[in-house]
C-alpha cells in the first residue's frame, strides 16, 4: 500500500473512530429526551444513534479489514468487506426500526396520548445540532471508501430525521401529541427508503458490475497507444469497492521474445494505472497477430 494510501486509511478509520463517539453522546441525549418529554419521535431518532453507534463500530472493524493486502485465502484482496459489513448496517437498521414501529402503532392503537413536554424542544435542538457536525465530518473525510460512504449517508439521514423530530416534538408540545407520532412514521419511511437505496448501490459490487463505457474505452485507448499492440480484445471488467479490475488479451508480433512481450505489458500496466488514477488490477494475456 502506498504511503498516500495508508494515510488516507488511518484518516478514515479516526474519522469512524470519531463517529461512533460522536453517535453514543447523541443517541444517550436522545433518549433522555424522549423519556422526559414522552416523545415517541425523540425515542425512535434515539434508537437510530444507538445503531448508529453499533453501525460505526462494524464499519469500523470491516474498513480495517477491507483495507488488508491480498493473502493466500483471498488472492483478491478484502475489499468485498466493506459491501459485506455495509449490509450488517442495513440488517441491524430494519430489525431495530421494526420494533420502533410495533411500539408507534401500539401507541397510536390506544388514542391520543399526552401532549409531549416542551423540554424536548431542547433535546431535539442539540441533537440536531450534534448530528449536523457529525455528519458533516464524515462527508467531508470520508471519501473514498463504501462503508464510510454508507455511514455517511447514514449520518445525513439523521440530519433529516433530526429535523422532523424537531417539528414532531414542537407540535407535539404545543397541539396534539398525534404530530409526534407523525414524526415517528416519517422517520420509518425515511430509514425503509434508505435501506432501499442503499441495497441497490451495494448490488453493483455484489454481482460485479461493469464499469461505465468510458472506462472500457480508456483501458483500450491506452493499451493501442503503446508502441508494439497490434490489437486489444476479449476486454471485460468489474468494479469492486472502487476499484476497476479488468481482463484483456493483446496482440502483439510473433517476432517478439519473451522478455520483449513482458516488458510491452509491464507498459501498458503503467499508462492504464496512471490514466485511472491507480485505481486498477490488471490480467493481460499475449497473443501473437495474424500478420
Amino acid at each position: 500500500m502506498s504511503q498516500v494510501s495508508t494515510l488516507e486509511a488511518e484518516r478514515v478509520k479516526r474519522v469512524l473512530i470519531f463517529s461512533s463517539i460522536g453517535n453514543a453522546a447523541i443517541s444517550l441525549l436522545k433518549i433522555l429526551g424522549g423519556l422526559v418529554s414522552g416523545s415517541t419521535a425523540l425515542l425512535a431518532d434515539g434508537s437510530d444513534s444507538v445503531l448508529n453507534v453499533a453501525s460505526a463500530t462494524i464499519a469500523y472493524r470491516y474498513y480495517t479489514k477491507g483495507m488488508k493486502p491480498p493473502d493466500e485465502k483471498h488472492p483478491y484482496g478484502h475489499t468485498r468487506f466493506e459491501a459485506y459489513g455495509s449490509i450488517l448496517v442495513l440488517i441491524l437498521m430494519a430489525v431495530t426500526f421494526s420494533f420502533v414501529g410495533f411500539m408507534a402503532v401500539d401507541r397510536f392503537s390506544h388514542g391520543e396520548p399526552e401532549r409531549v413536554d416542551p423540554v424536548g424542544i431542547a433535546f431535539a435542538l442539540v441533537s440536531l445540532a450534534l448530528n449536523l457536525a457529525v455528519s458533516s465530518l464524515l462527508r467531508a473525510y470520508g471519501k473514498g471508501s463504501q462503508i464510510a460512504v454508507t455511514e455517511s449517508r447514514h449520518t445525513s439521514l439523521d440530519v433529516i430525521e433530526g429535523v422532523t423530530t424537531l417539528t414532531g416534538v414542537t407540535l407535539g408540545s404545543t397541539l396534539s401529541a398525534y404530530y409526534d407520532l407523525a414524526a415517528t412514521f416519517v422517520i420509518l419511511g425515511i430509514v425503509a427508503y434508505f435501506i432501499y437505496e442503499t441495497l441497490r448501490e451495494l448490488q453493483g459490487q455484489v454481482v460485479d458490475t461493469s464499469p461505465p463505457l468510458e472506462v472500457l474505452k480508456a483501458i483500450e485507448e491506452e493499451a493501442l497507444r503503446v508502441r508494439g499492440v497490434k490489437g486489444v480484445h476479449s476486454l471485460r471488467a468489474r468494479t469492486v469497492g472502487g476499484k476497476v479490475y479488468a481482463d484483456l488479451d493483446l496482440e502483439v508480433s510473433p517476432q517478439l521474445s519473451v522478455d520483449e512481450a513482458h516488458s510491452l505489458c509491464d507498459q501498458v500496466e503503467r499508462d492504464i494505472s496512471k490514466r485511472l488514477g491507480g485505481n486498477v488490477d490488471l490480467i493481460i494475456h499475449v497473443e501473437p497477430s495474424g500478420d
